[in-house]
C-alpha cells in the first residue's frame, strides 16, 4: 500500500487552480479604478506578493484594459466585465494569468497607435499590454460587444 502512495503521479498531487474572479463594474473612471484595485486584492488572496513585479504587471494590464473599456467601449447604462483566471500547467510550475475585459461596443476594436506622441498622454495602453503580456487579442462578444484578453506569466511557485 505504501508503494502506491509514494508512486502517485504528479497530477494527483497538483494543487487545483483557484476559482476565477468575475465582476461587473460601471463603465466610468471610478469603475476602472475599482477594477484595478479589486484585481490586485484578488491576486494577493491567491498568494501573489503585494508589490511584486508579477502583481504590478497584472495590475497595470487590468488598469489599461479597464480604462480602454471605459474610454472606447462605453455604452451608457452598460457595465464592463472583468474576469481573471489562473491556469496551472499539469506538470506544475508558475502558470498563466488570463485577464479578460468585456464591453458593449463591438464596432470599436482596439488598435495600437503606431507611434504615440512623446509628450502625449494617450496611445500607450496597448503598447504596455503588449510588452507585459505573453500574448493578447480581441474576441467578439455576443449579442454585442467585444472581449479584450491578455495572458501574463504567473509568479514562480
Amino acid at each position: 500500500m505504501n508503494y502506491e502512495i509514494r508512486n502517485r503521479s504528479p497530477l494527483a498531487r497538483r494543487v487545483p487552480a483557484p476559482a476565477p474572479f468575475r465582476q461587473q463594474f460601471s463603465s466610468t473612471r471610478r469603475g476602472a479604478r475599482l477594477a484595478r484595485l479589486l484585481a490586485a486584492e484578488q491576486l494577493v488572496d491567491w498568494g501573489w506578493d503585494r508589490g511584486g513585479e508579477y502583481l504590478n504587471a497584472a495590475e497595470l494590464v487590468v488598469g489599461e484594459l479597464a480604462a480602454n473599456a471605459v474610454t472606447h467601449g462605453r455604452v451608457p447604462g452598460r457595465d464592463f466585465l472583468l474576469t481573471m483566471a489562473l491556469v496551472l500547467p499539469p506538470e506544475g510550475g508558475s502558470g498563466t494569468l488570463r485577464i479578460t475585459v468585456a464591453d458593449s461596443r463591438g464596432e470599436r476594436l482596439p488598435m495600437p497607435v503606431p507611434a504615440p506622441c512623446p509628450d502625449g498622454e494617450h496611445g500607450r495602453g496597448l503598447v504596455l499590454v503588449g510588452a507585459l503580456a505573453l500574448r493578447w487579442g480581441v474576441l467578439p462578444r455576443f449579442p454585442a460587444g467585444k472581449t479584450v484578453w491578455a495572458e501574463l506569466p504567473g509568479p514562480p511557485r
